[in-house]
């Protein structure tokens, strides 16, 4: 079928009009966005790359950041350099969501980052317990010894908490150690995951106990990690939409537990060239 331009209509009429449309079809999507919500009609790639960097609403950056870090393209190269400049922001819930998302998607090289953060003081509790986790997911034995001190110092449970965590990961004396001392931590959660990872490191199920495991370490020395289990931390699971709610017969994948990136790289590195105990 072929279609004729109306005579009365020239180029830059033309334009107008696909202009005018464009509009309208933008003026509908915010309305529908309006009606329905962000759940129905979410940003847009481009729009969540227009919050992260809007200067004036650190509720959008923080928003921005957290929607693109969550998509399935949120590892690529350019969105991580991303989080890397938008670390600076003077809003710490930005700070914070950043050091997330370096977590989630960043290299080996980024773990200096998360540590620079986890060893300030000066960051809020939630900024230090973001760079903590993202420890949890980058594999770099420069780490050990800063989590090993804020496990013992840190005067917040859940970066102590955290930090437990990612001990998991490191078989050496001064971390074994550290982790039987946090045993007797105030806080139970601590306790809880520093027998976590003293589980992992040795295979062993001992209690929470430290004297039984101080016991089972002098019985043992040499071979403290013969029985280490594999380490992997959980994977981000973004929460149902609106539309996997209403189609709630459909159930969702599991997720596949992850691997630290950079484990295995430097296992050896990793491995305490001292004598155990």
């Amino acid at each position: 079928m072929t279609h004729i331009m109306h005579p009365r209509i020239g180029l830059p009429a033309c334009g107008a009009l696909a202009l005018g449309l464009a509009l309208a079809g933008c003026n509908m999507r915010q309305q529908l966005k309006d009606t329905l919500g962000d759940a129905i009609m979410p940003p847009t790639p481009r729009e969540a790359g227009e919050m992260a960097f809007n200067m004036y609403d650190a509720d959008a950056r923080r928003e921005g950041v957290a929607l693109l870090s969550a998509s399935s393209f949120g590892g690529e190269p350019q969105y991580v350099s991303m989080y890397r400049v938008l670390l600076d922001d003077p809003d710490p819930t930005v700070r914070a969501v950043c050091l997330k998302a370096l977590g989630e998607h960043g290299a080996v090289e980024d773990a200096a980052t998360l540590i620079q953060y986890l060893q300030d003081s000066a960051q809020p509790a939630f900024v230090r317990w973001e760079a903590a986790k993202g420890l949890q997911r980058i594999h770099d034995v420069a780490a050990i010894d800063p989590l090993v001190t804020v496990l013992r110092r840190d005067e917040d449970a859940s970066v102590r908490r955290a930090a437990a965590d990612a001990l998991g990961q490191y078989p050496q004396s001064n971390v074994f150690q550290a982790l039987v001392g946090a045993l007797d931590d105030a806080d139970f959660g601590v306790t809880l995951a520093a027998h976590k990872s003293l589980a992992t490191l040795t295979g062993e199920r001992l209690g929470t106990d430290g004297a039984r495991w101080l016991a089972w370490a002098d019985q043992n020395r040499g071979a403290w990690f013969a029985g280490q289990q594999p380490y992997t931390v959980a994977p981000y699971v973004q929460p149902p939409g609106m539309m996997s709610k209403v189609q709630f017969w459909k159930k969702r994948p599991a997720a596949e537990p992850v691997v630290p990136t950079g484990l295995g790289l430097s296992t050896a590195d990793a491995q305490d060239e001292k004598p155990q105990g």
